[in-house]
């Protein structure tokens, strides 16, 4: 008896660490500097974070933005970014998706990352993504 008082222990310790994944989305931002051959070059780099994030289960999808764009900023002291992607990732918390996002390779060339959590009543983005993924 006592052991199994000891596993049911264990377990509700476990279960009470385990908290629902949450989904994120991940702002990418270049500067004006960010021509279309330095993007070129930097795909391989982008193809291993996604890589990465697909092998332990935190990505959702994403989808850049081609094409002209314009930016309205009429203050030149919030430099000259302009957002270029959206990546949507599933983790715990906001301080794991800020450690996934570090990897975006976009960082060494003057970008930025932008993490926000998507609020729960939000699309069914893991369902609409979970059906696509298995098609």
């Amino acid at each position: 008896m006592k052991h199994l008082f000891i596993a049911m222990l264990l377990f509700a310790g476990t279960a009470q660490k385990s908290q629902p994944m949450k989904a994120f989305v991940v702002l990418v931002k270049v500067p004006s500097t960010y021509t279309t051959e330095l993007a070129k070059s930097v795909n391989p780099k982008w193809e291993k974070a996604i890589a990465d994030w697909k092998a332990t289960g935190h990505y959702i999808t994403s989808f850049a933005y081609p094409g002209e764009s314009r930016v309205i900023n009429p203050t030149e002291e919030k430099g000259n970014m302009k957002q270029v992607s959206s990546i949507l990732l599933r983790t715990e918390n906001i301080d794991e998706a800020t450690e996934l996002a570090k990897a975006c390779p976009i960082l060494a060339y003057g970008g930025s990352v932008e993490i926000r959590e998507i609020p729960k009543g939000a699309p069914q983005i893991f369902e609409a993504t979970a059906a696509l993924h298995q098609q």
